[in-house]
């Protein structure tokens, strides 16, 4: 099923950051670029986030620089039909939160190193 929310992809303009996402096979363009998917990686120990549960929300922090040239610019959750996306800015705290899904996985996105993931 190329719909499936599962298969998420995600692009990232290098010229003015904005973030797009589809599933299939999008053809994807910014800036006068044709932007290509991302390879979603594993989380590793720079890239991590913290994660409590408080009610229905997420807590959501990470240690990752927030500088202009470098930084977290979004954190998505994605279940099997549902997906949330919070976008991030440079010189932004490194906290959030967002409401609590349940059976999915965060997918964060480094403007420098690309795109993570981790399971709630």
């Amino acid at each position: 099923d190329a719909g499936n929310i599962k298969h998420i992809k995600f692009f990232m303009c290098p010229v003015c950051g904005s973030i797009f996402n589809g599933t299939g096979n999008p053809a994807v363009t910014c800036c006068g670029r044709t932007l290509y998917p991302l390879q979603i990686q594993n989380a590793d120990d720079r890239h991590i986030l913290t994660v409590q549960t408080s009610n229905d929300e997420f807590y959501i922090t990470f240690t990752h620089p927030m500088e202009k040239s470098h930084y977290i610019s979004f954190i998505a959750y994605s279940t099997a039909d549902t997906f949330l996306i919070k976008r991030l800015y440079a010189e932004q705290s490194g906290e959030l939160t967002m409401p609590r899904l349940r059976g999915g996985r965060f997918i964060f996105g480094c403007t420098r190193d690309g795109v993570f993931t981790q399971k709630e």
